[in-house]
């Protein structure tokens, strides 16, 4: 997969001139399900950005970088005429490719090409449909196994059915255990003090902003499948957005009167 970061350049003087605009990054022209080459090689191409010419009379100060945007792309040689691409390799351990996911049964038709996504990604999904071990053994060890493993990422299905198994009165006909799942999670976000490390809720095209669950509203929610590059950096554990360092700290110049 290619990793694209998008990076501008601005004087000081002309800084205070800049207004952030909706980046314009260049799309994957590769169907959603296809599967991409390889997770685990991942190269990042830095577009350089040039601004405004500033004449030598305006500022002689050293150009800055200002925040970096990146996506995904399936990997590719670098292309000629880009002599500042970057490229290196990122292997996830092998236990962080684990996810866990939660649904109710109203999405359960619509998970088989979502969860294909996520192996030609790399990844192995846990869910109770494909799980032989869940006929033998307790269900409860088997969702505990993947819920107290703080390296595995939960992926949090968001339908019209799910909201009403969470907030209804327990009763668990489809056998899901949607709601003892949801108070484990819930619980395990109230005690690091309702900041989200490893939840990822994902709207299916059933669902709104309503049928997520309150408690949730405030973290990062993705829409499913138009979302698709956004999930696939939150699960690789890459930033969106890379903030440049520190610049070096200033020499002021004082001259007698």
């Amino acid at each position: 997969m290619l990793i694209c970061i998008f990076i501008g350049e601005y004087p000081p003087e002309v800084l205070y001139h800049w207004q952030k605009k909706p980046a314009n990054y260049p799309q994957p022209n590769y169907p959603l399900y296809h599967p991409l080459p390889d997770a685990r090689s991942i190269s990042r191409q830095v577009a350089v950005v040039r601004p405004p010419q500033v004449t030598s009379r305006q500022s002689t100060a050293p150009v800055r970088e200002l925040i970096s945007e990146v996506c995904v792309q399936p990997s590719q040689p670098a292309s000629v005429g880009h002599p500042q691409t970057l490229r290196r390799n990122i292997s996830l351990p092998d236990d962080c490719r684990d996810i866990f996911i939660t649904y109710s049964v109203d999405t359960a038709a619509e998970l088989m090409p979502f969860v294909n996504f996520l192996i030609n990604q790399g990844f192995r999904p846990a869910i109770d449909i494909f799980e032989d071990r869940v006929r033998q053994m307790d269900v409860n060890k088997w969702m505990d196994s993947f819920l107290k493993n703080k390296s595995v990422l939960i992926i949090v299905v968001i339908s019209p059915k799910y909201k009403t198994d969470v907030e209804g009165d327990g009763s668990d006909q489809h056998g899901l255990h949607t709601k003892y799942i949801h108070t484990q999670i819930q619980n395990e976000f109230i005690l690091q003090r309702c900041l989200n490390f490893r939840l990822v809720p994902v709207l299916f095209p059933s669902a709104n902003q309503s049928h997520v669950p309150l408690w949730l509203q405030s973290t990062r929610l993705y829409r499913w499948p138009e979302d698709a590059k956004d999930m696939l950096l939150r699960l690789l554990r890459e930033e969106k957005y890379i903030v440049p360092p520190l610049g070096k700290d200033l020499m002021i110049t004082i001259k007698p009167l």
